[in-house]
């Protein structure tokens, strides 16, 4: 009897045990934090047929018994700390030209990290692209890219300001889309960030509805079909861009939402693991109109941190994170001027996150170092383009250096700028591909499944709403750079000064050039010949020469043997009839209150019609110091004259500016005149 006892207490106490311990392992699994991965992988490209290889993964969140995903399928992986793993890649896995993607999952959660993307192609000099295009709905804006519906091929997700909806184009996988499917969202959605809330499996979206201070949610379901938003307030003011991550380390994704105020910040919305969203939690940022957002463990403390891009006060806020969703007051770095769009990645290769940031105000994307201990080096300047709006960071000719691509709406060309990477953090010069109506937000992504990392571009055109997709091209060994050209204003029948094209043979062998011309009121001169040898250059001078006045487009064709011809170039310009004598008048120095002799400007119709004046005037930050006369009336018969007389009357010493405008149908109207003088 007491045998029986003892040994029934036994079994009891053993079963309390193990349940205690495995409870407990179930305890500690939930605790297993969503993990990040930082750009780039490493390497972030090789070459397709080559032998096994460990990859190394860094990022945050990352414990021991993380495995290494190579497109869904686990792989061999080491844990080195919380921000580093190593996988064992195989021959097998990169036996032909493709793109994988790259996860993290940690033990006990079944959400992944975000994705990387590793390309599995030759690496090539330069980057080719041809530009298609593909309907979403109207005002596209902020765009997704991800495997929707598990099919092996890339989606898009793209949020439609104007309709009120996110498109959904699921990828063919041979450059094409299917046609957009459009699901409801809340007011204005302006980006989308893609990642699984509920832990089912499947991708869901999540949009900013920028008009009613609240976020979309739309659960996805297996085959890239979604069901109603649902929505979840969040800050007040309107809401521009978003992200996802798991900010508490909970193991559940969580919604950080940039919010446009003064001063902006970051609105928390923590994730239950459900599907659904606790209430919002705002941390104020240093700066107003966040425009984007980004994440990552910039003062390395395994702690997630967001930096925040403030296009209203061209500073980039960094709050540090405590590591339960909450952060530390804000610290700013400067950047260029209105910055619209930031990517966090290691751009110099010494294990610390940097910040790249595309300033639409200053024409320039800005690299700020970064030192690891949450502070940034003094940024760097790179031109890209009249207005760059977007940026993302990717390997784009495949040799291992991080790329970065920036979307530019300006008009009357859009276009997107490669500025592909040194490697050391350096840029090299902007190459530029036509990107359609009013380019927008841009994604990168191999929607080919060739190795070739391809480009998506949102088209924000009330006229022309699309998709621009640019295509890396398959064989060509043609380089053009840049592949757009835009000249100022022009007196008709006159020349510009020329602008250059480099043509490069980015293959290995010789290719022959068939013609190289233009269309009409463009010209040409090159010294590139008959052919061209592999590896080498030549230049092609480019001019504009206008026979009419007002905006003239044409194109550089370049038709050879070099795959995918012909090759062509954009090219715009304006040609104007009103010539004036003068572009700047200098005063020099004048006695404050005293009015300076009269300076002459002839203006002369170079037309053969009547040229109409519709006014004459002078604006700036010092127009009050200057005055204008003149004897133009209301139009310039053909081939005829006017004069007109400006004097400077100083109010205050120092230099004072001016502009002098004439307003006309001449073409290229306002033709302006500088004004300056030194009140002494």
């Amino acid at each position: 009897m007491n045998r029986f006892h003892f040994s029934r207490n036994t079994v009891l106490l053993t079963s309390i045990f193990f349940a205690v311990l495995l409870f407990c392992h179930l305890l500690l699994a939930q605790n297993n934090p969503v993990p990040l991965i930082n750009q780039p992988l490493v390497p972030a490209s090789v070459a397709p047929g080559g032998p096994g290889f460990n990859l190394t993964v860094n990022g945050t969140g990352f414990v021991s018994g993380s495995v290494v995903n190579w497109n869904g399928s686990a792989r061999s992986t080491t844990f080195v700390s919380q921000s580093q793993l190593i996988a064992s890649i195989t021959s097998s896995d990169i036996a032909v030209a493709t793109t994988a993607s790259v996860t993290v999952v940690n033990p006990g959660t079944s959400v992944s990290s975000n994705v990387a993307f590793l390309t599995v192609t030759p690496a090539r000099i330069n980057v080719s692209l041809s530009t298609t295009s593909v309907t979403a709905g109207t005002s596209p804006d902020g765009l997704g890219v991800a495997d929707l519906n598990h099919d092996g091929n890339l989606d898009l997700a793209v949020a439609n300001a104007a309709s009120n909806t996110v498109s959904i184009l699921l990828g063919n996988g041979d450059d094409t889309f299917k046609p957009h499917v459009d699901y409801a969202t809340g007011l204005q959605p302006t980006q989308v960030a893609i990642g699984d809330f509920n832990g089912d499996g499947n991708l869901d979206l999540a949009l900013t509805a920028s008009n009613q201070n609240a976020v979309s949610v739309l659960l996805g379901n297996s085959d890239g079909t979604f069901r109603p938003h649902v929505d979840y307030p969040s800050a007040a003011g309107q809401d521009f861009t978003l992200l996802v991550a798991d900010l508490n380390g909970d193991g559940k994704v969580d919604l950080a939402v940039g919010y446009d105020a003064n001063p902006g910040g970051a609105s928390i919305l923590l994730g239950n693991g459900d599907g659904t969203f606790q209430a919002h939690r705002d941390f104020p940022g240093g700066g107003n109109q966040v425009f984007s957002i980004v994440t990552g463990d910039f003062n390395e403390d395994g702690k997630l941190d967001l930096a925040l891009a403030n296009v209203g006060s061209s500073t980039v806020s960094l709050l540090l994170g405590n590591g339960d969703g909450t952060f530390q007051p804000n610290v700013d770095f400067s950047t260029g001027t209105s910055p619209a769009s930031a990517v966090a990645a290691d751009l110099n290769s010494d294990g610390h996150l940097d910040l790249a940031v595309a300033n639409a105000g200053s024409n320039t994307v800005s690299v700020l170092f970064g030192n690891g201990n949450g502070t940034f080096q003094s940024q760097a300047a790179y031109a890209a383009g009249i207005a760059p709006e977007s940026l993302t960071a990717a390997d784009m000719n495949g040799d291992g250096k991080v790329d970065l691509a920036v979307s530019d709406g300006s008009s009357p060309i859009s276009f997107s700028a490669i500025l592909l990477g040194n490697g050391n953090g350096t840029f090299q010069s902007p190459v530029y591909h036509d990107a359609g109506a009013a380019a927008f937000f841009i994604v990168a992504g191999d929607f080919s499944n060739d190795g070739m990392l391809d480009l998506a571009v949102s088209n924000d055109s009330s006229t022309a709403p699309s998709i621009s997709l640019l295509i890396q091209d398959k064989g060509t060994v043609v380089s053009l750079s840049p592949m757009n050209l835009k000249f100022g204003t022009q007196l008709v029948g006159t020349i510009s000064a020329p602008k250059s094209v480099l043509l490069t043979n980015t293959g290995a062998n010789s290719i022959t050039i068939s013609s190289i011309t233009t269309t009409s009121n463009f010209s040409q001169t090159n010294n590139c010949g008959q052919s061209i040898a592999g590896g080498g250059s030549c230049t092609i001078s480019t001019y504009l020469t206008p026979t009419i006045k007002g905006l003239l487009t044409g194109d550089l064709v370049i038709t050879d043997s070099g795959g995918g011809s012909p090759q062509l170039v954009t090219l715009a310009g304006t040609g104007t009839v009103v010539q004036l004598s003068r572009s700047t008048i200098n005063f020099g120095n004048e006695p404050v209150g005293s009015m300076s002799k009269p300076q002459r400007l002839t203006v002369t119709n170079r037309g053969t019609t009547k040229l109409t004046i519709n006014s004459i005037g002078i604006g700036g930050a010092n127009s009050g110091d200057f005055a204008q006369i003149n004897a133009c009336g209301a139009s310039i018969v053909a081939g005829e004259s006017c004069e007109i007389q400006v004097t400077f009357t100083p109010t205050a010493l120092g230099v004072r500016n001016a502009t002098l405008s004439i307003s006309d149908n001449g073409g290229g109207s306002p033709q302006q005149v500088k004004l300056t003088g030194t009140g002494t």
